[in-house]
């Protein structure tokens, strides 16, 4: 079929695409001023009555009496409190939905599943993100079920609009792995290893010296073929790469401590194994839930080991949680260990700052609260540099609350993750306004 088209309708279809786009456009280049809020920046204490201007979705300026750009749309918060977007530490948020919808999150088929990707599995559209936002959160670290010894790789994602690859600030961060009951006992079930900790802790083992023997054929072949591409004699042979494995080829950034090995353990024993083993193949590791981490306090600040606690929902639910504490956090900190927090699943979605709230309530002092819900779990995943603090330079990732945002009655009434605006429960309470 040909189509002829004039000159002036071509004009016309351009000037409509031109149109279409000039939003997105105007949103990059407008710069946003929020005036008159207290601005808890994380890094360089408290500003009373502040500015931070935002153009590009990136913080371009922040501070006391900062000037505002001529044609800045201007957003006054008197008496409201600004912080840097909430991070939650460990999350299916995208990959799993309510029961009769399934969930992507878990490949309970193999105890040893380190090549699978978070990415390949999350929902941009999943109905659970736009409440994760509403509570201020704004990033999350995306994470495989825990259920395998290693469940894959997880992915530091904005919870943003958009496509996936728009959403990924980081990936991979980490492959996470898992100790104690769960590996044990779906696998025992199955009368497959690992159906006990020993053997949970010899197959990890045996996996990381399998990793690291196929590292050591890739690097052979390298050298190999280095020697030929500059020889290269006329008789020669080009060497034969090792048979690709995805598993392994996966493990090889953890067992040469590039990357760091995200470890699930509860336990006392399994968070003593955790450590053995890291100290065994020099790996770089963050501790995950670590329920009776306080009784280990000394040896995991004295090794720099970060750990994502929680969540609470979990405590006491099961026989690996029995002797929590709500003093975990506190003891944790007084130890030298750095904290996040979590809400381990969308089935606590909206529950990120109830952690924080107990753990300050049980003697973890409210800045280093804060900071666990901000600034300690971006420095733990790598990506400070874009989130995690206000500071210049920083990507637009900001939470305003109409209060303490550790009080309970403080509610999230605007969220902007990369400059873009996102309404908070000002949605709600308005659409209950409007049907009065």
């Amino acid at each position: 079929m040909n189509y002829k088209w004039s000159h002036k309708k071509i004009f016309q279809i351009l000037l409509l695409s031109f149109a279409i786009s000039l939003p997105g456009l105007y949103s990059q280049t407008k710069t946003i001023a929020i005036r008159g809020g207290r601005l808890m920046t994380m890094t360089h204490g408290i500003i009373e009555d502040g500015i931070l201007l935002m153009r590009g979705g990136k913080i371009e300026e922040i501070g006391k009496d900062i000037p505002i750009p001529e044609g800045a749309t201007v957003i006054d918060i008197p008496g409201k409190t600004v912080l840097p977007g909430l991070i939650d530490g460990f999350t299916n948020l995208g990959m799993a939905d309510i029961k009769s919808y399934g969930k992507d999150d878990d490949e309970a088929t193999d105890p040893l599943t380190p090549q699978l990707r978070i990415i390949d599995a999350l929902n941009p559209d999943n109905r659970f993100i736009p409440l994760a936002r509403n509570s201020g959160v704004t990033s999350v670290l995306c994470a495989p079920a825990e259920g395998n010894l290693l469940s894959g790789q997880s992915g530091f994602i904005q919870l943003a609009e958009g496509v996936i690859e728009d959403m990924i600030l980081q990936f991979p961060v980490g492959i996470h792995g898992c100790l104690g009951e769960a590996p044990k006992l779906r696998y025992g079930k199955k009368n497959q290893a690992p159906m006990t900790r020993m053997g949970a802790a010899a197959l990890l083992r045996q996996t990381f010296i399998d990793a690291l023997d196929y590292a050591d054929k890739i690097e052979r072949y390298q050298e190999k073929l280095e020697k030929y591409e500059k020889e290269k004699k006329k008789d020669d042979k080009k060497p034969e790469p090792p048979k690709k494995d995805f598993k392994l080829q996966s493990l090889i950034p953890i067992v040469r401590g590039e990357k760091p090995l995200i470890i699930g353990a509860n336990r006392f024993d399994d968070i003593l194994t955790a450590l053995r083993i890291a100290e065994e193949f020099d790996l770089k590791i963050i501790l995950n839930h670590g329920t009776e981490a306080y009784r280990v306090a000394e040896k995991i600040a004295s090794g720099n080991i970060p750990v994502i606690l929680g969540p609470s929902t979990s405590f006491q639910q099961k026989q690996e949680t029995e002797w929590a504490v709500p003093e975990n956090a506190a003891l944790l900190n007084k130890a030298g260990v750095k904290i996040a927090f979590q809400t381990g699943s969308i089935q606590n979605v909206s529950g990120l700052l109830n952690e924080a709230r107990l753990a300050v309530a049980n003697g973890l002092p409210y800045n280093v609260a804060l900071k666990a819900l901000t600034l300690y779990p971006a420095q733990i995943f790598g990506v400070d540099d874009e989130v995690g603090s206000l500071e210049k330079g920083k990507s637009g990732d900001i939470v305003i609350f109409d209060g303490d945002p550790l009080k309970e009655l403080s509610r999230v009434v605007l969220v902007f993750i990369g400059g873009e605006k996102y309404e908070g429960n000002d949605v709600h309470y308005n659409m209950i306004e409007e049907m009065k």
